[in-house]
């Protein structure tokens, strides 16, 4: 089981969680978010994050050259992308990165999941709410059982210990990792690092 910590703002919170080495470390560049690290990210200690955890940046609707600057500039391993990009857009990053492409739900699988096969890495399934992601809120995971695609995906929304024994049961079901964010914060962008040491370590004993 794969683990992604998202919405880092801080090098406190950098250095406290590269220790941990998660699989992923997100860093969101989005305006609305109370996450964003657009004006910031060049005063982040990005070069200490070992190499075994992927940097990912977050866009949400951004222009494609803006979006490989910012990789190519910070050196990002993979890209995550929460707004409407095309499957020619997450294709086209494919090229210069990994590609994980978030889709919002509340009640049902979206309908034009297939369109993105081949076209990205991974999908992220998140709870729709305020923000493209980051919410803190769950949706329903029923709605999972139907899922059939080939492409593997990453678990996000209100995730925490309560929710381990829904991660081992889906884990031989296409779940690739979990994606944890607002459920392990002081405040917004500002991480537990205690909370977030015992859920990883429990993650990894938990036999998934």
């Amino acid at each position: 089981m794969q683990i992604k910590v998202c919405g880092i703002t801080n090098n406190r919170n950098l250095r406290d969680i590269s220790l941990m080495r998660p699989d992923y470390m997100g860093f969101i560049f989005h305006g609305s978010s109370p996450r964003d690290v657009t004006g910031t990210v060049g005063l982040l200690d990005l070069d200490t994050i070992p190499p075994c955890t992927r940097k990912t940046a977050v866009f949400v609707d951004q222009p494609f050259k803006k979006v490989t600057d910012t990789i190519t500039r910070y050196r990002f391993d993979a890209v995550q992308l929460h707004g409407k990009e095309d499957p020619s857009f997450c294709s086209d990053l494919m090229n210069e990165c990994l590609v994980i492409k978030a889709f919002g739900i509340k009640e049902s699988l979206p309908e034009n999941l297939e369109k993105y096969m081949g076209n990205c890495h991974w999908f992220l399934f998140d709870a729709k709410g305020k923000y493209p992601g980051g919410n803190g809120i769950k949706f329903n995971h029923d709605v999972l059982k139907s899922y059939a695609l080939d492409v593997p995906f990453f678990l996000s929304g209100g995730i925490g210990d309560q929710d381990l024994p829904l991660l081992a049961e889906m884990a031989g079901e296409g779940l690739q990792g979990v994606d944890v964010n607002s459920r392990f914060e002081l405040s917004p962008g500002y991480k537990c690092a205690s909370s977030l040491k015992k859920f990883i370590q429990k993650i990894r004993t938990y036999e998934l």
